[in-house]
């Protein structure tokens, strides 16, 4: 296994500074009763921003000509809630090097007013951000706290001079806590969560054809796996067992299988059913986030010894679609750079439409039924 050194810290900040890097410190958690699922995310440096990956290849294919980008001048937040397969609430809100703050020890990381701090017994996680309509603002305060065998496992599944440096940090967590958007009642969340970070040294549609990830808990077992294709190199993928938060069987380059394709609106594709050595399976369930280049899904997991199909996260990249120019103006509906301008609530919220001279439209990727139940405006107000 590839365990971090020992004395290196999981949660590290690897601060690569070549054009087109980028880091980022995962979270997500399912409730018990399965109805509500979380994702939190803090960006040291967003790989999903089209004007970021552009500035990239821009300063590499001419670099007496055009400037290297600076990282961390594409730090963000995101925060995605979905209830019953549905979004409830969505930001993915991008900021400036002066807005991102790290500190080693005790370990903490802050974009604008999000931080997420560790102490002995885990992590706090707090959140308070527009929501991508600009008029609504998501507010979260949570705790992670690793099972008590938790164990770190460290890969690299890039290639030489071009790592992708993947910690599972955490695969098991107790998680606590309240979000809320607005002055709307709370939600009291009680679940299981998981916690890793990536750090990639070379822009992502250059790194990576694609990866595939997932993870499921049920009872003291945590199986995860994670499928990349790395450019320019032969595919890397894991399959890994933990118990009690610690791996107990790590399954290097396993068979995959993958069945049930279907397309989605922009042309990506996607395997519905995925088999890992013929024992773990993977079946999606309800999609929650879909676009040209990366999707969500709600999947059932089973394997050997598991009485029955268990609720987990799953995703997939393809990145090539991320700078193709038919889909470029669709990142402004998703990816917003919120201002101190006061608004409605206080704060303002602009997209990349500001630099376009056009206006952003009602929240995107919002179901709006339940926005309006729960008291949130919908496109008609």
């Amino acid at each position: 296994m590839n365990d971090p050194q020992p004395g290196l810290d999981p949660d590290r900040f690897f601060n690569d500074r070549t054009p087109g890097s980028q880091e980022w410190w995962y979270f997500d958690a399912i409730s018990h009763d399965g109805r509500d699922a979380l994702v939190i995310v803090w960006y040291a440096s967003l790989p999903f921003d089209p004007a970021y990956g552009r500035a990239a290849r821009r300063h590499l294919s001419g670099p007496q000509r055009h400037p290297a980008p600076d990282p961390l001048d594409h730090c963000a937040i995101g925060l995605s809630w979905y209830r019953d397969g549905r979004t409830i609430a969505y930001a993915l809100n991008a900021y400036r090097r002066a807005d991102f703050h790290l500190e080693a020890a005790p370990f903490t990381v802050s974009v604008e007013d999000n931080q997420l701090t560790r102490d002995e017994r885990g992590y706090q996680l707090r959140v308070r951000t527009p929501a991508v309509d600009g008029r609504r603002s998501i507010t979260a305060d949570l705790r992670f706290d690793p099972a008590q065998s938790t164990r770190p496992f460290e890969q690299d599944l890039g290639m030489p001079g071009s790592p992708h440096r993947w910690v599972l940090v955490a695969s098991d967590c107790r998680v606590g806590g309240a979000v809320h958007i607005d002055h709307e009642p709370p939600l009291h969340f009680q679940g299981r969560g998981y916690h890793d970070h990536n750090a990639g040294a070379e822009e992502i549609g250059l790194a990576m054809r694609s990866w595939r990830w997932g993870r499921a808990h049920a009872g003291p077992i945590t199986q995860v796996y994670y499928l990349a294709e790395p450019r320019g190199g032969p595919p890397k993928g894991l399959w890994i067992t933990c118990r009690d938060g610690r791996p107990e069987r790590v399954r290097a380059m396993p068979t995959v299988g993958l069945e049930r394709w279907s397309w989605n609106p922009y042309g990506l594709r996607t395997a519905r059913k995925l088999t890992i050595d013929g024992e773990l399976l993977r079946e999606h369930e309800r999609i929650v986030d879909d676009g040209p280049f990366y999707q969500r899904w709600l999947s059932r997991f089973s394997w050997p010894g598991q009485g029955h199909p268990v609720l987990g996260l799953s995703e997939l990249l393809r990145p090539e679609n991320l700078h193709r120019p038919w889909f470029r103006w669709m990142v402004p509906y998703r990816l917003k750079r919120p201002t101190r301008k006061k608004g409605p609530m206080g704060v303002g919220c602009q997209g990349v439409f500001a630099t376009l001279g056009v206006q952003p439209g009602c929240s995107q990727g919002v179901d709006e039924s339940i926005a309006s139940r729960q008291g949130g405006p919908s496109c008609s107000s």
